[in-house]
């Protein structure tokens, strides 16, 4: 029977997880077949020396060893993120982006690949407030994002105005709900994901978007067809979720709301993913949140 390796800790031990490692390793931005194949083969060589008792930092040290002649960038993000995940600063990740864009698969994997337990989409706050909120207080909120009326929003204008106008009002109130989410997050110290439409920007609390726990980036698609395209595959197998008909009735208001937060994104100087590709985007989405965590590490470092 092939012996556990245990790996000591702060004088406490623990069995030897290629999986953990290889984790610790993919959150910094190593391919999962890298992370698991450097993994399994320090695991091998402690085995092969018949090490059964091992410090966690003589097991970096190999893997660092390992990854520095090939990626010597994620042997530093892997340093700052450990330190990190061992301090209570928490990390919050902000993903907006028009409907069909992708930003709840994005959000999803990202939460997967950092291990970030919580992930929050802005239309379940909304569905919360509209339980709480009477259609005859704001009419904005109980419409779909896309689909205000003008005599929602009140005021005299023309019909093409009212599609920004509305979607500006309800994201604002939705906003309320997402502001103490993320209060709440920063205050107990723990990861979330928040996504969705309504993540303006703009309209994002500036101490939001200074604050160096928060990520704030937004979702695009440049190419109208396959934006187009995205909401058929979203309907297939979701019998729960509205047809893609319903969707594409209002593609061109959701086109206008996909550029405004598009060129909110621009002018708030926030970072701006395509998502033609789900893994070239969802690397670039963990690229951006590594980036923003290695700040964060860096001041642990210096405190």
């Amino acid at each position: 029977m092939e012996r556990e390796i245990m790996v000591i800790r702060e004088g406490r031990e623990a069995p030897f997880s290629r999986g953990l490692l290889a984790q610790t390793l993919t959150q910094a931005g190593a391919r999962a077949e890298v992370a698991y194949r450097i993994a399994s083969e320090v695991r091998s060589e402690l085995l092969a020396e018949e090490r059964c008792r091992v410090e966690e930092g003589e097991v970096l040290a190999r893997v660092r060893a390992k990854l520095q002649n090939t990626d010597a960038l994620v042997v530093s993000r892997m340093e700052k993120w450990r330190i990190l995940r061992e301090s209570t600063e928490p990390v919050v990740v902000l993903i907006g982006g028009a409907t069909g864009v992708g930003t709840s698969t994005l959000a999803a994997d990202l939460a997967r690949r950092l291990n970030i337990q919580s992930v929050i989409g802005t239309d379940s706050v909304r569905e919360i407030l509209r339980r709480a909120i009477s259609p005859d207080l704001l009419s904005t909120l109980h419409r779909s994002s896309y689909n205000v009326r003008p005599e929602d929003v009140r005021v005299p204008m023309d019909p093409e105005d009212s599609v920004l106008f509305g979607f500006r009002a309800q994201a604002s109130q939705v906003l309320v709900g997402v502001e103490a989410l993320v209060d709440r997050s920063l205050k107990e110290g723990v990861n979330l994901v928040v996504e969705g439409v309504h993540l303006v920007p703009e309209m994002i609390l500036s101490r939001y978007r200074d604050h160096p726990n928060v990520c704030s980036l937004v979702v695009y698609l440049s190419d109208e067809g396959v934006h187009r395209d995205r909401f058929h595959l979203r309907a297939l197998g979701t019998a729960m979720r509205r047809p893609a008909e319903e969707y594409l009735a209002h593609f061109r208001e959701i086109r206008r709301i996909h550029d405004y937060i598009l060129e909110s994104a621009r002018r708030a100087g926030v970072r701006r993913v395509e998502n033609v590709s789900l893994e070239a985007a969802s690397d670039a989405v963990v690229e951006i949140v590594l980036g923003r965590v290695s700040g964060i590490a860096e001041q642990v470092l210096e405190r």
